[in-house]
């Protein structure tokens, strides 16, 4: 682990023997022309190390805060500001730095996106001065990866704000303007598509020197591309319903998974070591982290997670309308029965491996979400850490790592996986009206797991695909973004659910169960984006925001 772990942090000592501090310090120049950086490939490698740290958004930033403004979760400590949208209180102007990275308390990330893409321009500004004697081909992948980054940045603000400014030049003290405007919505797509392109020119499909496990392949750079393509399909962008921009979104999933690198792993007994078998055969691409060296709110995951009786910090929380979402076991969709029937018995396997619920055994005993109980809002262990909702989250926690010896834990933030593009696929096949091809590729993901094969075809077959997508993929940060490419982006901003359990035995064994308000949330229609920060737009006055905000 610790050789994966030195491709993605540019805070470990170089190979070369210079320690990353002194590189670092010259990050920040205006130009790198006569830097010895540029000279050397082993420095230009820590430069780009550094670009995927602050590229690859994860947990918190990457997923957890998305999902806190929708029907997923609760933010229980609004670390990025989540409630702040959730609630509905959202403007220009209150839109929160980033820096530094890793302690963010935002989503919003223009500024930080724009000062990451700042370095992939400088990157291909100066990697031309690289001695190329020896070092050809580690430079030409370094070239790909770098496309691949750029393609990420841009993405990450097209899923943000929409079509912005496309910059490829290094600005430095020279400029004494800053003059640029937004792209549409299109035109970003567009070159995104084109650093993609020459990614997977550059890239390898595999690595075969374990020490490069990381860094970003061809199944990497295309499945950014299925995902994109895939909004660009979706309702909200392709208002005509072009069958083209949907045929191409098949396209660019069946070319990920036509590399035949990559293969569904685990099921039912063991569907969690996704996330903590790192690089295992259905990852397309993750971020690992050290079990070492502090990346704050990115390896001490376990410990945020867990509920307060275990020491915990029940930092995200379940909603019960996710819950409730979780079909049974049969594939019937849950329905609330008698308020002291166990709700939690015969659901779909994942619901057992995704959510921490009462009862639910974890770490040598049950836990306990009940009234009185040690991870309840009365418990006598920390309070102030207990769950609002009645539940926390378990997908990606290793419960076997003991938080309370050591933080900082080694964890695995997935950012494309193969089940992600098997619902790409199947959704955009649907969509196309091929519904045999749709059912086979969101079947595997269901027998993968033990669940019934779902059956079906048009709008019907279509909300099938949706409905697995909320489950195969909660928490991972696409509902966010899935419910405004699909146009109803005002689902997600329903009050948000709780539950309150009373036991009615001595011996705890037996409850009540009652759905509660945990946090009264506001749609507005301006929140299909995210507001450009008003000193962006004081900077650059020729900026537009984004509609409906002042």
């Amino acid at each position: 682990m610790k050789k994966i772990y030195i491709i993605l942090s540019a805070s470990l000592v170089l190979l070369t023997g210079v320690s990353c501090k002194k590189v670092l310090d010259l990050q920040p120049t205006g130009s790198f022309s006569t830097n010895n950086v540029w000279s050397d490939p082993a420095l230009v490698q820590v430069f780009v190390n550094q670009i995927y740290k602050e590229s690859v958004f994860a947990f918190k930033d990457g997923g957890f805060g998305w999902g806190s403004q929708t029907d997923e979760l609760y933010s229980n400590f609004n670390w990025c500001s989540e409630n702040t949208y959730a609630m509905g209180q959202s403007t220009p102007d209150n839109q929160k730095s980033s820096f530094p990275l890793n302690y963010s308390s935002t989503l919003n990330y223009w500024t930080t996106l724009y000062s990451t893409i700042q370095k992939t321009n400088q990157f291909f500004q100066n990697v031309g001065m690289a001695d190329t004697v020896g070092h050809g081909a580690q430079l030409n992948n370094l070239k790909g990866e770098v496309h691949f980054l750029r393609a990420l940045c841009y993405f990450e603000l097209l899923k943000r704000f929409g079509g912005v400014p496309l910059i490829t030049k290094v600005y430095n003290a020279n400029d004494k303007t800053f003059n640029e405007t937004r792209a549409t919505w299109d035109q970003t797509r567009d070159f995104i598509l084109t650093e993609i392109a020459a990614a997977v020119a550059a890239l390898p499909k595999t690595y075969t020197d374990n020490s490069n496990l990381g860094k970003a392949t061809q199944g990497a750079a295309l499945a950014l591309k299925s995902r994109l393509l895939l909004y660009a399909a979706s309702p909200y962008f392709n208002t005509t319903n072009d069958m083209a921009r949907w045929q191409a979104a098949a396209d660019a999933a069946k070319a990920v998974i036509d590399l035949g690198t990559y293969s569904l792993y685990a099921n039912a007994p063991t569907y969690n070591t996704i996330f903590t078998d790192n690089f295992n055969s259905e990852v397309i691409f993750s971020r690992v982290f050290s079990s070492t060296v502090q990346e704050d709110r990115y390896n001490t995951l376990y410990r945020d997670l867990s509920p307060n009786g275990y020491n915990g910090y029940s930092a995200y929380n379940v909603l019960e309308q996710m819950v409730e979402d979780f079909d049974m076991a049969d594939g019937t969709p849950f329905i609330w029965g008698s308020p002291t029937a166990n709700p939690y018995l015969n659901r779909d396997p994942r619901f057992y491996a995704d959510i921490l619920y009462n009862g639910a055994p974890f770490q040598n005993r049950n836990a306990q979400f009940y009234e009185g109980g040690l991870d309840s809002k009365t418990s006598t262990l920390s309070p102030w850490n207990a769950s609002k909702t009645g539940y926390t989250i378990r997908k990606m926690i290793d419960p076997s790592y003991n938080f309370n010896i050591q933080p900082y834990s080694s964890c695995q933030w997935v950012a494309f996986r193969l089940s992600e593009i098997y619902l790409n696929y199947a959704e955009a096949e649907a969509e196309l009206g091929n519904s045999n091809l749709a059912l086979t590729y969101v079947n595997k993901i269901r027998q993968r797991v033990g669940m019934p094969d779902i059956s079906g075809s048009g709008a019907a077959l279509i909300n099938s695909i949706r409905h697995e997508r909320r489950i195969e993929l909660c928490f991972e940060g696409h509902r966010y973004f899935d419910i405004r490419r699909w146009g109803m982006a005002d689902i997600g901003s329903k009050d948000a659910l709780g539950i309150t359990i009373t036991p009615t035995s001595s011996a705890n064994t037996a409850f009540t169960y009652k759905v509660i308000t945990t946090q009264k949330r506001v749609w507005l229609p301006a929140f299909y984006y995210y507001p450009i920060p008003r000193k962006e737009l004081q900077i650059n006055t020729a900026l537009k925001q984004n509609p409906g905000y002042n």
